[in-house]
């Protein structure tokens, strides 16, 4: 049991982690919701682990936002290109990914902006992103097969989705509607 009981206790430390760095104000919720309120569009993308809560992030935001704004998952076929005035928001833990630093020169190529919600401060998503939310990583060896990261994104897009709708005063019926 105690197998079981240990990582649970991490996990909630950790949570715990997270709620505050929301309360403190170093995962700036505002920055990215004004962020999406001035985008022209929005396309989402991240690879692996980091990769499924980012396309979550793209399925949930198109819920808030469709039809009045177009939401894009970038590795989808079809969709429109990134375009100036459109928001790019790129997940990745180590900032480093290939697939995701693809998209970041392709969103300034197209004077778009970017967003990175990463772990890295010194990774090149960081650096060459707009703006970044610093998501907190458990120590090395803390998650058995690592984890931590793709928890910390799951959560961050439920809260800022939460706090989006409910500072924008997205009627539920409305995010209902646009399910599938």
């Amino acid at each position: 049991m105690d197998q079981i009981k240990e990582p649970i206790l991490m996990y909630q430390g950790y949570i715990q982690e997270l709620l505050a760095d929301f309360q403190n104000g170093r995962l700036d919720a505002d920055v990215l919701a004004r962020s999406v309120d001035g985008a022209l569009a929005v396309h989402v993308f991240g690879f692996g682990r980091s990769g499924t809560a980012a396309l979550a992030l793209a399925i949930r935001l198109r819920h808030f936002l469709a039809p009045d704004k177009q939401v894009f998952w970038l590795g989808d076929s079809v969709r429109d290109p990134i375009r100036e005035g459109d928001l790019v928001i790129l997940v990745s833990r180590s900032g480093a990914r290939e697939e995701v630093l693809h998209f970041m020169e392709k969103a300034r190529s197209a004077r778009a902006s970017c967003f990175a919600i990463t772990a890295a401060r010194e990774g090149p998503l960081f650096g060459g992103s707009s703006h970044a939310i610093i998501l907190p990583v458990l120590g090395e060896g803390s998650s058995y097969g690592g984890g931590d990261f793709e928890l910390a994104a799951w959560i961050f897009q439920e809260v800022f989705l939460t706090y989006y709708g409910r500072s924008r005063h997205i009627p539920e019926e409305k995010v209902w509607m646009n399910h599938v």
